[in-house]
C-alpha cells in the first residue's frame, strides 16, 4: 500500500469504521472511511463507540496522501510532527488512523 488509489482500492473493496491513533493514552474514536468515485471519504463511525462527531463526509484529499504518509512515519518513530500535521491538512487524525489500520 503506497499509494491514495490503494488506499481507495481497499476502503472500497470493504468501507469500515477505523480509529484515531492518540499518542496520549486517550481512547480512539471511531470513523467509517469508504471510497466513492476514487475518493476517500470518512464520516462518524458506524459500529464501533465512542464514535466521531464529524457531521456529514469530509474527503481525505488526494494531494495530501504522500505528505501526510511522510509525516505519520515520522510521527511512528517518536518525532514532533503535530505542527507540521495540522497546518498540512485538518484531516490528520483520520489519516493517522487510516493508516495505522492498513500497518503502514
Amino acid at each position: 500500500m503506497n499509494t491514495y488509489r490503494d488506499l481507495v482500492y481497499s476502503f472500497g473493496a470493504n468501507p469500515r469504521d477505523v480509529h484515531t491513533v492518540p499518542l496520549d493514552g486517550r481512547e480512539p474514536i471511531w470513523f467509517y472511511t469508504y471510497a466513492e468515485d476514487g475518493v476517500l471519504y470518512v464520516e462518524a463511525g458506524r459500529d464501533h463507540f465512542p464514535k466521531s462527531t464529524i457531521s456529514g463526509r469530509h474527503k481525505i484529499n488526494p494531494s495530501e496522501f504522500e505528505l501526510m504518509l511522510d509525516i505519520y512515519r515520522r510521527r511512528k518513530q517518536g518525532k514532533a510532527v503535530s505542527q507540521e500535521a495540522s497546518m498540512a491538512t485538518m484531516c490528520q487524525v483520520y489519516w493517522y488512523g487510516i493508516f495505522s489500520d492498513l500497518k503502514l
